[in-house]
């Protein structure tokens, strides 16, 4: 039985490599539907994009790292850079004010256990501006949960915004570095982070079985 079942899970995970593969023509296709709409909103452009970041900030599953790369690949590394500080900065104070003033109670409870928003709950003002200052070099940690913990305290909402613009600083630029660098390149590395992706699963439930 646990034979059957591990080839079962060969089978499948062999199949959604292929899959992969073969859908990487509309995956591409998808992006250079997004390219050709930024391209077309000319010089509203990097409006389009300030909002798709203010949103990623605002909603958990959208990713903001793969959209500071994409600024990089749409406007180059500095622009793109600055485009992604201000879209993050104005996506972060909107989550504080929102935790801040209109679903405290909401989110309190859903944070409540967060280990984040343990090591700030009832530190000064001071302290607690060093711990996100901190956090904001770490594209680890949970951007938008920062932000919303940030607002169930006591700091100051000016000081929160200049600590997040200037904390988000080295790892803005290398992401939009990264993404000027990579664009011509960006079919190949897509269809190989993809394998590489499917690859790992592969190996560890394997490994597992």
């Amino acid at each position: 039985m646990n034979k059957v079942r591990k080839y079962v899970k060969l089978i499948a995970l062999v199949a959604l490599l292929i899959a992969v593969v073969f859908l990487f023509p509309q995956i591409n296709n998808i992006y250079n539907d997004v390219e050709r709409i930024i391209e077309s909103s000319g010089n509203v452009a990097p409006f389009v994009y300030i909002i798709l970041m203010i949103l990623a900030i605002l909603i958990s599953p959208i990713p903001s790292s793969p959209l500071a790369i994409i600024g990089g690949i749409f406007f180059g590394p500095f622009l793109g850079m600055l485009y992604t500080l201000i879209g993050a900065t104005i996506g972060a104070v909107l989550a504080f004010l929102i935790a801040r003033f209109f679903l405290g109670d909401y989110i309190s409870k859903r944070l409540e256990r967060n280990k984040f928003y343990q090591k700030i709950k009832g530190k000064k003002e001071r302290n607690i501006a060093k711990i996100i200052l901190i956090t904001r070099l770490m594209p680890h940690v949970s951007f938008d949960i920062v932000s919303y913990a940030a607002g169930l305290t006591s700091l100051n909402v000016l000081t929160f915004a200049l600590i997040t613009f200037i904390g988000m600083m080295p790892i803005v630029f290398l992401l939009s570095f990264f993404g000027f660098l990579i664009q011509p390149y960006l079919s190949i590395i897509l269809i190989l982070v993809g394998i590489s992706f499917v690859s790992y699963i592969l190996y560890l439930a394997l490994k597992k079985s």
